[in-house]
């Protein structure tokens, strides 16, 4: 009976929180918000009720917040015209990118709805429900059950209830997310819009000024947004692309602020954040700083020369690699800044001493000592076992994804063997709702598909792999090849190349619907070796699932005593669901006798133009800057056009595209990236120097109003002034 009123009292307390919390720490569930977080939202001026923020049962600013690819963006027109970063739609312009039309370079504006085009690959995905499953979940969960089993049977039951949720429409995806280490489970369902089109995005030397210089550093000065649409079938139903499709009508749309901002103005994010880790332990954090990000590094930037280099070369080569330059670079930022912050911070003491505390705090009690006293030290052994595997994992992993024709290959072998499953029996990401995603990453990949660097990849990784400990090689790899010289590498990959036709769209898509009899039959090299690896990956799948289902019940109860220690005091990591975190507009210190202010203008834009990328500024801002051209745009206080202005919003990757709410509920900035102090901030929360960066809404329109005349946008948008 204790334990089960444990249970229940961690669910009453998981999302209760007090004012204790730091207001502008924490990226809360919007359907959970902690009623002290909603009084201090008020009392900041917030005009708005909890249920304008989220209600399922009436429109919602939660229902404005949409995923949009690998960010976040919103509606802001009754047409469903969609605002995002810049960078979040690059990956559209560079699939509608040739030699002849660089979208990426020049920008793209339809100027009617007839002149916009397809957004390969994009999907908007709108939330109309959030449900409890946790009991669901677990059900038929315990400790009796061998670790293998244990996972086996949480992964089936959020099939089944995946399944059983979404429906037979195909309108429909739900996800399945865990939080606090599986305290609780939330399905999240969305409807899912197939057919986005590109509107408008501004050029680069506006879209993305500064680029990887400027990337994560204050002061910024990059108009980072563009405009999507998303397209639904003429009875309002999604569908894929299709030019008898109309514009989907959304239940609600943010309206566009031209107010003014000033410094302690309450700002809101509503956003979908990808990962934070604030409840690692010291082990863990140990393992990222020692090695995942040093690694990381390491890797990244050689890869980063091999698609830098042909993309000198080669004009196709730029254009097809862009995507991938554009997400290693910002990744190997990064980590750059992750490590730094990790050291600096002095986060594996800082863990240690909070886990000693811990301890105290259990055994002051005998109750909590019989039931928690070994938590500790059961999940330091389980972290050891765990990062020992995903050392080689992570190898073989990133080898995987290397080369293009290697993707292919595996993802068209591994749906060859899980076909052959009934559907419920299939790993999840090959059941039958996954066969269209399957489909459209075979179709995107040769969108950015440029041979001679993918060859120049794979060698890069086969040495790796080749010269790992090891520990961390590969068996497959070793047994391929004998002769592990550059001349012996060569030959390998040459013959690897000759003998596949994996590079051609229509016989990747043959070979997706072959049984995997007559795949085998088909004797090409990549497939061969795709089976082969797959064997390997398997294996170290199974150990991981092992390993995972040992974890469950470790790490459940670890954050049950977490709880219970902080009585409901923290919130959960963020896991790509819909968060809200409020803040205020504010500058800061990062050094000694350095201070920041929370705005840049366009004076500022000017300052740094070199005339050579990435600070290129484009000849229609010189001639508005000389002529003085600037319209209503002015702030009042700054005396020029705005562009970018910080805030002390809780924010990490995915919530680039999230609109940023003012007081009255408009959307005032557009979130697309935070400052290079704070990027350690996804293991611990540094209150004085966490920043958002935001585009000032202003300055989004003064672009689109001065300098690319999208008037056709600008009539669209439900401007406040």
């Amino acid at each position: 009976m204790r334990r089960k009123g444990f249970i229940i009292f961690s669910i009453i307390i998981l999302f209760l929180f007090t004012s204790a919390v730091y207001s502008d720490e924490g990226m809360y569930l919007p359907f959970k918000i902690p009623s002290q977080i909603f009084q201090k939202m008020k009392k900041m001026g917030f005009t708005l009720s909890e249920s304008d923020v989220f209600s399922m049962s009436k429109p919602s600013l939660s229902q404005a917040a949409i995923i949009i690819d690998g960010g976040t963006g919103s509606f802001v027109s009754e047409n469903g015209l969609i605002l995002t970063n810049h960078h979040v739609a690059f990956m559209a312009a560079q699939r509608q990118s040739s030699v002849k039309a660089n979208l990426i370079k020049n920008g793209f504006l339809a100027k009617t709805i007839k002149d916009e085009i397809p957004a390969p690959g994009y999907k908007a995905y709108i939330l109309k429900e959030v449900k409890d499953v946790t009991s669901r979940v677990l059900k038929g969960v315990s400790k009796k059950l061998p670790p293998k089993k244990r996972y086996e049977v949480i992964e089936k039951n959020i099939k089944k209830i995946i399944k059983k949720e979404e429906g037979k429409s195909g309108d429909y995806k739900c996800r399945v997310n865990s939080f606090f280490g599986g305290v609780k489970y939330y399905l999240s369902k969305y409807l899912v819009l197939r057919d986005i089109r590109i509107v408008y995005i501004p050029s680069r030397n506006i879209g993305e000024y500064g680029g990887e210089i400027d990337n994560w550093m204050w002061p910024r000065h990059t108009g980072d947004f563009s405009f999507l649409r998303a397209y639904v079938a003429p009875n309002g139903r999604p569908a894929d692309y299709s030019k008898n499709n109309v514009p989907y009508k959304p239940e609600i749309y943010l309206k566009i602020s031209a107010r003014d901002i000033d410094p302690g103005d309450f700002a809101m994010v509503l956003g979908y954040p990808g990962r934070t880790e604030r409840f690692l332990t010291s082990e863990e954090v140990k393992y990222y700083i020692n090695f995942y990000y040093p690694e990381g590094i390491r890797i990244l930037g050689k890869w980063l020369e091999i698609l830098e280099g042909d993309a000198k070369k080669s004009k196709e080569a730029a254009i097809k690699n862009a995507g991938m330059i554009k997400g290693l670079s910002n990744a190997y930022k990064n980590y750059q800044g992750m490590l730094q912050g990790l050291k600096k911070m002095n986060l594996i003491a800082k863990k240690k001493k909070e886990e000693k505390k811990l301890l105290k705090y259990v055994d002051s009690d005998p109750q909590l000592k019989k039931e928690y006293g070994n938590v500790l030290n059961e999940l330091f052994t389980l972290i050891k076992e765990s990062q020992n595997l995903s050392k080689k994992s992570r190898f073989l992993s990133l080898f995987s994804r290397s080369s293009s024709l290697l993707r292919f290959a595996l993802t068209i072998n591994k749906w060859s063997i899980e076909k052959r499953k009934k559907d419920m029996d299939r790993e999840p990401g090959y059941m039958k709702r996954d066969v269209p995603n399957l489909k459209l990453s075979l179709r995107l990949g040769q969108m950015g598909l440029y041979i001679p660097t993918d060859k120049k990849v794979m060698k890069f990784f086969l040495k790796e792999l080749l010269n790992a400990p090891s520990e961390m090689r590969s068996k497959v790899v070793d047994n391929l090849i004998k002769d592990k010289s550059d001349k012996g590498i060569d030959e390998f990959i040459d013959n690897l190349y000759k003998n596949t036709k994996l590079q051609d769209l229509s016989y990747r898509m043959r070979a997706f619907n072959l049984s995997r009899k007559s795949l085998l039959k088909l004797n090409d090299s990549f497939i061969n070796l795709a089976s082969k690896l797959q064997v390997e990956l398997d294996t170290l799948k199974d150990k991981s699932e092992t390993l995972a289902g040992k974890m469950l019940l470790v790490r459940r109860k670890y954050m049950e005593l977490l709880l219970k220690y902080k009585k409901g005091l923290i919130y959960p990591d963020a896991n790509r669901t819909l968060r809200l975190n409020i803040g205020v507009v504010k500058g800061y210190s990062p050094k000694d006798a350095v201070f920041y202010l929370p705005q840049t203008t366009l004076k500022g834009v000017m300052e740094k133009d070199t005339g050579k990328w990435p600070f290129i500024v484009p000849e229609r801002i010189k001639e508005i800057c000389k002529t003085k051209d600037f319209g209503d745009y002015i702030d009042p206080e700054l005396k020029m056009v705005p562009v970018d202005f910080l805030t002390t919003n809780d924010s990490t990757g995915g919530n680039s595209g999230s609109p940023l709410i003012n007081k009255y509920g408009e959307l005032m900035g557009l979130l697309f990236d935070g400052n290079f102090e704070s990027i350690a901030s996804d293991f611990n929360f540094m209150p004085s120097i966490t920043r958002t960066i935001s585009v000032d809404s202003r300055y989004i329109l003064f672009v689109a109003d001065k300098v690319d005349h999208a008037t056709n946008v600008l009539k669209e948008l439900d401007i406040v002034r």
